[in-house]
């Protein structure tokens, strides 16, 4: 209705304005015409017609300002607005563990700092343009990705390019938006280095358990050969040459004889008892759990170590409680299979043995000065089956060596069995 008004106003105030200055005309072109003066004057007429828009022009003038002051003012809220908004936008991007960029006409209007981060810029990324943050393989991509940001499929994954011009792969999803008054593209980045380096560390550590289960079965199999073997051939000769003396002892005649045959059977008796300890050892040392993990230590390095030729430390620290059985036969085994490796292939002339106690937990040592193995050859199976052996029970192994320092092991190992990490 005030709009109405407003312009039945206009019309009225120009339909006055044009009328005068018709009749101006009128009387400039025909003087002769005009009435003579009276109360019907029409020079009076003219000036009634004139003075209504006359007194009017102040009005529209007062207007026209208000208008005008109320459109800057209109447009000084919307810019304020938008900086607003702009500013919680880029407030927002900042707080994103994930890299963002606002890319306007091929170009970085703005970028938070973990995507700076990630491209190796240590301060604004504005103004780089795109191409140069990807490599000119997946360019394709990315182009497209920015020119149809709503494109319903799966999110690309292009290898992006750093400024030292290294290159990682990355997640990018897009959408569109809107950044100081013009459309943009807000991308999202994920760097994906760290996915692809643990899915390569889970791809070898599946890798390695399936040679590890498969050396698990062979030596199993060796394991029960050699055991078959002893008892048949030493065991079992043993057995049957002394039934066969029993036999001979039941008939001799001749006491000198038969005690000979006596002494005979002793003698393999004493003979089978001890390869049928040293079968037991192998398979569980009793002073495991006679005794416990140091005594069991050093009577297994006495023994390996007796006729290696090789100058031995043994540093066995008592330790303040007895750990859990899990934990002793890891440890146990750690140690077995690390000092057995140094007598057959390390061609060491030193070797070193120590256990002790740090922060609560047991700390394994084995270190020799023998040729080692070169750093980023493969690790042997021996390795896996200790590291293995480690984690089993919540602790950790590390295998250090070089071709001139030799080897060392060292295990970290709780004393309760945790979960391994």
């Amino acid at each position: 209705m005030r709009r109405r008004f407003a312009a039945f106003g206009r019309r009225v105030w120009l339909g006055c304005l044009l009328g005068g200055l018709a009749w101006l005309a009128i009387c400039a072109v025909l003087p002769a015409s005009l009435p003579a003066a009276g109360p019907f004057d029409g020079r009076l007429l003219v000036a009634a017609l004139l003075l209504i828009p006359a007194a009017g022009l102040p009005g529209w003038w007062l207007r026209r300002q208000a208008d005008r002051l109320v459109r800057n003012h209109e447009r000084a809220l919307a810019g304020a607005r938008r900086i607003e908004r702009d500013r919680e936008l880029r407030e927002l991007l900042e707080r994103l563990p994930d890299g963002t960029l606002l890319v306007a006409g091929g170009q970085v209007r703005h970028a938070n700092a973990a995507c700076a981060a990630a491209f190796g810029y240590a301060g604004s990324m504005a103004g780089v343009d795109v191409a140069t943050l990807v490599e000119d393989a997946d360019r394709a991509a990315l182009e497209a990705l920015l020119a149809d940001p709503g494109h319903a499929g799966d999110a690309p994954t292009p290898r992006m390019r750093r400024r030292d011009a290294t290159g990682f792969r990355a997640s990018l999803t897009a959408s569109r938006t809107r950044y100081e008054d013009s459309d943009c593209v807000l991308v999202v980045l994920r760097d994906l280095s760290e996915v692809e380096r643990m899915r390569d560390a889970l791809a070898v550590s599946n890798a390695e358990l399936r040679a590890l289960a498969a050396r698990m079965f062979t030596l199993q199999e060796d394991e029960r050969r050699a055991i078959s073997r002893e008892l048949h051939d030493d065991i079992g000769q043993s057995v049957t040459a002394m039934k066969l003396a029993a036999g001979s002892a039941l008939v001799e005649t001749d006491a000198l004889r038969r005690r000979d045959d006596l002494e005979d059977i002793a003698m393999l008796a004493d003979t089978t008892i001890e390869r049928l300890r040293d079968i037991s050892v192998l398979l569980r040392p009793p002073q495991l759990d006679a005794l416990g993990l140091e005594a069991a230590l050093r009577a297994h390095a006495a023994r390996l170590l007796r006729n290696a030729g090789l100058q031995a430390e043994v540093e066995i620290a008592t330790l303040t409680r007895r750990p859990a059985r899990e934990v002793e036969q890891a440890c146990f085994r750690i140690a077995q299979e690390a000092l057995t490796n140094v007598v057959r292939h390390a061609r060491a002339s030193r070797v070193a043995l120590r256990l002790h106690e740090d922060a609560g937990a047991l700390c394994l040592d084995v270190g020799d000065d023998g040729v080692g193995f070169p750093a980023g050859t493969p690790k042997g199976l021996g390795l896996v089956i200790m590291r293995e052996r480690a984690q089993s029970v919540g602790g950790h192994l590390d295998a250090t060596s070089s071709q001139t320092g030799g080897t060392r092991i060292q295990a970290r190992l709780p004393y309760d069995v945790a979960v391994a990490s």
